[in-house]
């Protein structure tokens, strides 16, 4: 990382030898070194292009939500007790809403973690009798429980009637679309796709793919609602996973989303309907998001946010 300088990038090395001399004096580390990273990084240069161009257009995008949402220093105070009408809460979840295309959102540190954040998701959603589908092979393992796959008799879909079937990758990660279509079926409400490569050796989901498995799905029932884990895959693209046809998304303010600012929390976006469900689970029905102290949070979470 030591080459990557402004003066080089405008054709000056001046200033880069300096920093090379200063190295190779102060660290010991041999000139044969330090020109092998300036190689290495020149290799590397078109790919950083790509990153900070995809940073640079999520910034944006973000700036650009908390001034349509009217963002201000009186949106940093917190609330006790039961939390009604929390201008800070309320203006966060409309921010993330704007940010990844959704209807609506629902962002608080009350929810533990992207596990949590699933959870609410899964059991707002799903009733007796429905079937969870996940397309993308075996979910990371804390929702194995809360799936049923392994059973620890404490409250899974499992057990409230709710069936899991899963479709594993082809080969070399490639989504298996012909076992998808057969498993489809009249009981199966929901589909699951989880972004991030977990513990597998897959790789990781882009936006395409997310797309290509949303569509597909919906040709085949046009009202399955398709669930995406979004954790670590926050800001990585330019469009996120509701832009591609999820209907919702759920994911930790521990990673990308909280900017290592955010002491905690979670979030879930996309339809009105399917977020309200998530709140429902959250708190309790009838109260969904009208209540929920942020206590003195607020500021940290948009500071993370930006």
């Amino acid at each position: 990382m030591y080459a990557r300088d402004k003066s080089d990038n405008a054709g000056n090395t001046g200033c880069c030898n300096c920093t090379g001399d200063f190295i190779k004096r102060e660290f010991s580390i041999d000139e044969s070194i330090i020109k092998l990273s300036r190689s290495a990084e020149e290799e590397c240069r078109d790919i950083f292009q790509r990153i900070d161009d995809v940073k640079e257009y999520n910034q944006l995008k973000v700036i650009k939500a908390m001034q349509k949402n009217r963002l201000s220093d009186a949106h940093f105070s917190g609330s006790t007790g039961y939390g009604y009408n929390d201008r800070g809460r309320d203006v966060l979840e409309s921010i993330f809403a704007d940010i990844f295309g959704a209807e609506d959102a629902l962002v608080r540190h009350q929810v533990v973690s992207g596990t949590h954040a699933l959870t609410l998701c899964l059991f707002g959603n799903l009733r007796p009798g429905d079937e969870l589908l996940s397309v993308t092979g075996k979910p990371y393992d804390t929702l194995d429980e809360v799936i049923g796959i392994r059973d620890g008799g404490s409250g899974s879909l499992k057990d409230f009637g709710i069936s899991y079937r899963q479709v594993d990758f082809l080969p070399r990660g490639k989504v298996n679309f012909e076992k998808i279509r057969e498993e489809i079926n009249e009981k199966t409400k929901m589909v699951f796709i989880q972004r991030s490569r977990g513990y597998s050796q897959r790789p990781s989901l882009k936006i395409d793919d997310i797309e290509g498995i949303a569509r597909f799905a919906k040709s085949i029932k046009e009202n399955i609602i398709v669930l995406v884990d979004n954790c670590y895959g926050e800001f990585v693209e330019k469009r996120e996973p509701v832009d591609a046809g999820a209907d919702l998304v759920a994911g930790s303010l521990i990673k990308n989303p909280g900017g290592g600012l955010a002491p905690c929390g979670g979030y879930v976006v996309g339809k009105n309907v399917y977020v309200n469900n998530a709140a429902c689970r959250l708190t309790a029905p009838g109260i969904g998001k009208e209540v929920g102290a942020t206590l003195d949070v607020n500021r940290l979470l948009f500071q993370g946010l930006f």
